[in-house]
């Protein structure tokens, strides 16, 4: 995209942290923005703050991501583009997590991803220049970590069908971006859970932000398809 001015950007699992972050940086660009969050009382103060409308929907159904999205376009007359933030983390080794754990993980992070994807992407091949990111995790860009066996699987996924779509894509004024953070993202609840030392080395919600809107507009001379973003580097302590 050359600009994000007066875009209308779609963002999805709007009431948690990292949303809270993208829907921001988009606004400081200037675009337009559809708060959708499975609970709508999740998103009406920001809604209410960014002067934008907040729907509810589950997007674990195909029925449901259409309906939003064509309520967007009633009420702006055009969609620009979709950031896409629903997907639980699922912790657990593999001997420890359950059936249920297995469903929770794809549902959230892949099934809702592909349905709202297939919804939007009539609106925005209408348009001149559009936009689809999502956000993947390390371990889909190579990185290990024990106990998260279900989390690597569903957000490789993630990853793969963006790689997909993005070669579908190819000719079209229809871009895609995936985000990866590269570590564990400072929120509340894993702030609250890691001691002091390793809180210094959680990686900001503002800066996997500025990498969707850095994403958002590439496309001219070359394309930012896939941003790693890396925990902050941090000084060496003296000891004395």
């Amino acid at each position: 995209m050359r600009t994000l001015r007066d875009k209308v950007i779609l963002i999805t699992g709007a009431g948690g942290t990292v949303a809270g972050a993208v829907e921001a940086a988009f606004r400081r660009e200037g675009a337009q923005l559809v708060l959708i969050d499975r609970e709508a009382v999740r998103v009406t103060g920001r809604a209410h703050s960014f002067n934008t409308p907040a729907f509810e929907a589950d997007l674990s159904s195909f029925g449901s991501a259409q309906a939003v999205v064509a309520q967007a376009e009633a009420q702006f007359g055009r969609v620009d583009g979709l950031v896409h933030l629903v997907g639980e983390v699922v912790m657990g080794r593999v001997d420890e997590v359950h059936e249920a754990d297995f469903e929770r993980a794809f549902a959230t992070n892949v099934q809702t991803l592909f349905y709202t994807v297939k919804a939007v992407l009539p609106a925005l091949r209408r348009r001149e220049e559009a936009f689809i990111a999502g956000i993947a995790a390390g371990e889909a860009y190579g990185e290990r970590a024990a106990g998260r066996s279900l989390f690597a699987a569903a957000k490789g996924a993630v990853a793969s069908f963006l790689r997909a779509l993005d070669a579908e894509l190819q000719g079209s004024h229809v871009g895609v971006g995936i985000i990866f953070p590269m570590g564990t993202v400072d929120t509340r609840t894993n702030r609250a859970r890691l001691s002091e030392e390793a809180a210094r080395h959680l990686i900001h919600p503002d800066a996997l932000a500025r990498a969707f809107v850095a994403a958002a507009l590439s496309g001219e001379g070359g394309t930012l398809l896939e941003l790693p973003v890396y925990p902050p580097r941090l000084p060496v302590r003296q000891v004395v």
